[in-house]
């Protein structure tokens, strides 16, 4: 570390809704983030400095290391080299880049839990479209084709029924980023999500287990707690805690997983930072992911993730058409219970994550009613 006095606390790479909710968290603790980003992005009206520039230049990666004391991620596609050369200059880079280069690239994130013995579908890396019918014969069809690298919602993502269909789809995935994951489809009962913050220094908080409800790969839906017996989301709280341990994750780490018929649990994913599918935290537990987060990373005590009511639930706000942003919450401001969260976004684009609605209940059912009653009458 170099004897410099930083301007800022902590830098975030981006400057998104991830972002934006991470700096609202910090204001009540003294907290000073400065975000790599442009004016008009949905964290830069309120964080405490903007560096202008793109999470994908080296040099601003550079500048913004320069101006605080630790720099931490919106999204876990950073180029690892990148941020390495930021740490190597004198910046903590949290998560670390060396375990960051695991983690982004999703072939050597899934071979990274299986040999630490975590509980994942059959894989393959192929070398070449010509390995998918050797692999197909293998694992089944269909079969859930991937990028390795810059997958996310559904993108980067195809589920192929036959050969011609993967085929048809690995060169258009391989090219998205550094070659293509190929993983026997899991017919699963629900997906679950589990977030995990771990301390730099030692010690972790697990959030409570929630059952995230996809359409076309994009969360929709969400209820905490899951709708699961006492066992499996036992189960789900260790392996998820194994799954950031391997990841080396620090701050945030988000688990997503598979329940299958049988009550097995089988991690699909993981995301080294606060995730979508801990939004309901804000207004749910004790401490958001977003404030343990930024605890994790500085080292200081977690807070509790203990749930504040019986029930929650999350209704994400998407996009239904192209154009301009012109939000209107009057209607939903009247649903009692219900909590608005827009991300400011100036335009609208089909599927683009506009926002999302939490609410409390007696149960996880009753909070879901509420928030998409709000839900259905926000206007973007």
């Amino acid at each position: 570390m170099s004897d410099r006095t930083p301007a800022y606390d902590v830098g975030i790479a981006g400057a998104g809704q991830l972002a934006q909710m991470t700096v609202l968290a910090a204001w009540p603790l003294g907290i000073r983030i400065a975000v790599l980003g442009r004016p008009g992005e949905p964290a830069t009206p309120m964080a405490a400095g903007v560096i202008e520039g793109d999470w994908k230049d080296p040099d601003a990666l550079m500048r913004i290391g320069r101006e605080v004391g630790v720099l931490t991620l919106e999204n876990e596609f950073v180029d690892a080299e990148f941020l390495m050369a930021v740490e190597d200059a004198g910046t903590p880079v949290r998560p670390h880049p060396a375990r960051m280069r695991v983690v982004q690239d999703k072939a050597l994130q899934k071979q990274r839990l299986a040999d630490e013995g975590l509980p994942v579908a059959p894989f393959a890396v192929p070398d070449s479209a010509d390995d998918l019918e050797a692999i197909g014969n293998d694992l089944g069809w269909p079969l859930m084709l991937k990028s390795r690298h810059l997958g996310y919602d559904g993108y980067g993502n195809a589920l192929c029924a036959n050969l011609d269909e993967a085929r048809a789809a690995y060169p258009v995935l391989a090219e998205r980023g550094g070659g293509v994951l190929v993983e026997q489809f899991v017919y699963f009962e629900r997906e679950l999500a589990v977030m995990v913050a771990r301390r730099h220094g030692g010690g972790d908080a697990v959030y409570p287990v929630v059952e995230t409800r996809q359409h076309d790969h994009v969360l929709r839906e969400l209820l905490c707690p899951a709708p699961i017996g006492p066992a499996v989301a036992e189960e789900a709280k260790r392996v998820a805690r194994a799954a950031a341990d391997a990841a080396g994750g620090a701050g945030v780490t988000g688990v997503e997983m598979f329940h299958t018929a049988d009550n097995r649990i089988l991690i699909n994913e993981l995301a080294p930072r606060p995730h979508n599918s801990g939004h309901h935290t804000i207004e749910a537990c004790v401490t958001s992911q977003f404030e343990n987060h930024l605890r994790g990373i500085l080292g200081l005590s977690l807070g509790s993730t203990a749930l504040i009511a019986p029930g929650a639930a999350l209704v994400n706000l998407l996009g239904d058409r192209d154009g301009p942003s012109a939000p209107d919450i009057s209607g939903a401001a009247s649903v009692a219970g219900a909590h608005v969260h827009l991300y400011g976004k100036a335009d609208v684009r089909v599927r683009r994550k506009m926002g999302h609605v939490t609410a409390l209940g007696a149960s996880p059912q009753d909070a879901l009613d509420t928030a998409r009653l709000a839900a259905g009458i926000v206007r973007l």
